[in-house]
């Protein structure tokens, strides 16, 4: 994966794949058509001609020489009969046509939005189909409403969010219109699926990546990148906050926090004043490596590569490393700033959090952060839902999502999340164990998705994940299924698997 937004402060990117699963479903609930009929003569006979559709397919087209597009392709069979006989054998043709549709930017106020829109045939569709023929389709009430109404805002909760960060009280945010706002085609490349990004920078700036490559990982489907330079900026502005205050009877001498290509810097002095004894100084330097607890919006911080140096005599009375975990790591993105504006939208801590974190334990929950960015990736994950759920009479259309993981990549940081629209089937691969809680939390599948155990038990619940040879209870935990005497192994088969991932005590519901 390589990252670059250019000047932008940030992007939220999504999978080609996600907005193909999107149309198969509203095909398959009767949004899209299935079926069209046309009237045709030729050579003075006049047939009646119908269009049977397979589920479309949407991709990424990357012309040698050119710049990629998106387009729906269409494939089926096509039935030609005299006009009036509609009982007659036809005569069968397979269908086989392309179309343009681009992923575009539709004004929206304060802010545009990601739209759908019909740009022609990519190239001749195969007879008896025509060009005309596409292009009234595609005009008509069956198609164009549905493009007409797909309407995403990836932008604004971005803008809004960034806005009041990067000019915090006592400068006056300017208006979120003067954000500059970008859309690019991102190719995947290793490790990437084909995506498009919405970027975001401040008044003034361009928004123009640096080179047009996807961050969205594979099995995953959505996600947020922060720029390098708007992070150490923020963290620059958070060390200097905590300069000169006493926390648990050590005051701050120095720090500096700043962004590596790998992890976040810290290096930094403090000083405990001891009453009728030489004072004691702490010196720290290393790099802090941020995680997202898998299935919430909850981070925690790897700080076994920072080195802490305190004399000797205080470690009777002075436990260092849990004060450094405490102040550092607890509180690091962006210590200083006030966490509901740290993001924006009180959204991002109330329904979103409600929705990926009511059922974990983090009070008191050692070196993990509450409010952060990863509150941003469950705000996305919300707007793209609103967005694309639909209903109609015969089904419901219901995308579902898990936060999953972050990177920092050439000192951006990038969080990511799967995105499930249609529901998906995968053997059991492995498990693993945690020794502390005495349970399985972590179960990765034969397609290589991961999953929080609750979660995964979540979303099979919720019809979206099913697993062969077990079953959700109550949409809490997992258990095999009494009839299958494999799955029925699973401790003896994963319990020596000890994760190594940060896992928070489970609340069932």
């Amino acid at each position: 994966m390589n990252v670059d937004l250019g000047d932008a402060d940030a992007g939220v990117a999504v999978a080609i794949s996600v907005i193909n699963d999107y149309l198969v479903e509203l095909a398959r609930i009767g949004r899209l058509p299935q079926s069209v009929t046309l009237q045709r003569s030729i050579a003075g006979i006049d047939l009646d001609i119908t269009v049977l559709i397979d589920p479309p397919t949407f991709e990424m087209a990357r012309p040698a020489g050119a710049e990629p597009y998106t387009r729906l392709v269409l494939t089926g069979t096509i039935e030609v009969r005299l006009a009036g006989q509609p009982d007659a054998p036809p005569a069968v043709f397979p269908l086989d046509a392309k179309v343009k549709i681009a992923i575009v930017l539709v004004p929206a106020d304060p802010v545009p939005v990601i739209g759908l829109e019909y740009q022609g045939a990519d190239g001749p569709p195969a007879l008896p189909v025509t060009e005309a023929d596409l292009d009234a389709l595609f005009a008509s009430d069956d198609i164009r409403p549905v493009l007409d109404g797909t309407r995403i805002d990836l932008a604004g909760p971005l803008v809004e969010g960034l806005n009041v960060s990067r000019f915090p009280p006592p400068a006056t945010p300017p208006d979120p219109a003067t954000w500059t706002v970008t859309l690019h085609l991102m190719p995947g490349a290793e490790g990437t699926d084909d995506s498009f990004a919405c970027l975001v920078g401040p008044p003034g700036t361009t928004a123009i990546p640096g080179q047009q490559e996807s961050f969205v990982a594979l099995r995953t489907g959505l996600a947020i990148a922060y720029n390098r330079s708007f992070l150490d900026l923020m963290l620059e502005r958070g060390a200097n906050a905590k300069i000169g205050q006493t926390i648990n009877d050590a005051e701050i001498l120095d720090l500096v926090l700043a962004m590596t290509d790998q992890s976040i810097s810290v290096d930094g002095r403090a000083v405990r004043r001891v009453t009728a004894l030489p004072d004691v100084d702490i010196s720290f330097a290393g790099p802090m490596l941020p995680v997202l607890v898998r299935g919430t919006t909850v981070m925690s911080f790897d700080v076994s590569g920072v080195d802490v140096d305190v004399a000797d005599e205080d470690e009777l009375f002075f436990n260092v490393l849990k004060w450094f975990v405490t102040i550092f790591a607890g509180a690091l993105l962006f210590t200083g700033l006030a966490s509901a504006t740290l993001l924006g939208i009180a959204l991002w801590l109330t329904a979103v959090q409600e929705v990926w974190n009511a059922d974990v334990e983090i009070e008191n929950a050692p070196n993990t952060l509450r409010d952060s960015l990863a509150s941003a990736l469950g705000a996305q994950l919300s707007q793209l839902a609103d967005a694309l759920d639909d209903d109609t009479d015969v089904g419901e259309l219901r995308i579902d999502a898990t936060p999953d993981s972050v990177v920092v990549v050439q000192g951006n940081m990038v969080f990511l999340a799967q995105i499930l629209v249609r529901p998906i089937t995968a053997g059991m691969r492995s498990a693993e164990y945690s020794k502390k809680l005495r349970r399985f939390v972590i179960f990765e599948l034969e397609d290589g998705r991961r999953f929080r155990a609750q979660e995964l038990a979540r979303l099979m619940a919720a019809g979206k994940v099913t697993v062969p040879g077990f079953q959700d209870v109550d949409g809490n935990y997992l258990r095999a299924n009494p009839d299958d005497v494999e799955a029925n192994n699973l401790l003896r088969r994963f319990k020596q698997n000890l994760t190594t991932e940060v896992v928070l005590r489970s609340v069932r519901r």
